[in-house]
């Protein structure tokens, strides 16, 4: 398990531990254009109801995006973020 280190760079503050990747928009007729996206690595959480008092498995997958006015200065941010958690990555092992 990778120790936790929170990190701020472009106005985003994210834990590297539970980085999944970045992925990096650039279609100008698909989605929001420019837009960096950061997924995060899939948590659990259990829900009690308190009808039955039985737990349900809850999955989530959450992301955050980081829209640029544009491409060069999403891609040069982007560029930046692979970088520190490139760096993190290899003082994991």
């Amino acid at each position: 398990m990778n120790s936790p280190r929170l990190v701020t760079h472009a106005g985003l503050t994210i834990n590297l531990s539970q980085v999944k990747c970045f992925r990096l928009n650039s279609f100008t007729d698909i989605g929001k254009k420019n837009t960096l996206v950061v997924e995060f690595k899939t948590r659990y959480d259990y829900i009690q109801y308190p009808e039955t008092n039985e737990f349900e498995k809850q999955e989530y997958n959450e992301q955050t995006e980081i829209e640029f006015p544009d491409y060069d200065t999403a891609k040069a941010y982007s560029d930046e973020w692979i970088e520190i958690w490139q760096e993190y990555l290899d003082e994991q092992t």
